[in-house]
């Protein structure tokens, strides 16, 4: 943990699903700077994304924190993962890094009847309808855009990132000489 001019960072490392596991993964480690009266936590990540439910958890646990949370993309951060992602206060994005939204899928199971069908559809376009509330809060993705996302994956470089402001800059992640990040 760094004390650059008295403020104590945290670094951390992720790289897996948003699920249950790694949502209280990310939510322990958040929640020991926090204990340990850290002022900042330094998150890269790499995920693929997972439930919309643990993201949506994640995203309100990380904005809730008394703790200024940076994130950066070190690799791909897709999905809900996007929406985890712009929880934090402050986004970078490697050079190397993607970005991909795209519409809630719904698993579909052999015989299952029109009610179960329906509702299955009202999850996923619920689901929908939150995640894009945290994309137009958090971020000036273009119209065009989120209504592609809809109906297909949309990938988003990092140069595009920076102008749908999804990060504030594409600048690789350097972790302080002597610091130590922990990975989650």
């Amino acid at each position: 943990m760094a004390e650059l001019n008295s403020r104590k960072i945290a670094y951390y490392g992720y790289t897996g699903a948003i699920d249950s596991t790694g949502a209280s993964r990310i939510a322990s480690a958040l929640n020991a700077a926090v204990k340990n009266r850290c002022h900042e936590a330094q998150l890269c990540i790499s995920s693929y994304g997972g439930y919309v439910s643990d993201g949506i958890f994640l995203y309100n646990h990380i904005r809730g924190l008394p703790l200024r949370v940076v994130a950066h993309n070190v690799g791909s951060v897709t999905s809900i993962a996007v929406a985890v992602f712009l929880a934090a206060h402050e986004r970078y994005c490697s050079s190397l890094g993607m970005f991909m939204i795209h519409p809630t899928v719904m698993s579909s199971k052999d015989g299952m009847s029109a009610q179960r069908l329906q509702s299955s559809l009202d999850s996923a376009l619920a689901d929908d309808r939150r995640t894009e509330i945290i994309l137009r809060e958090r971020a000036a993705i273009p119209e065009e855009i989120l209504t592609a996302r809809r109906f297909k994956d949309v990938y988003i470089t990092p140069n595009e990132a920076v102008i749908y402001g999804l990060v504030h800059a594409v600048r690789e992640f350097a972790l302080p000489d002597g610091e130590e990040i922990v990975q989650i």
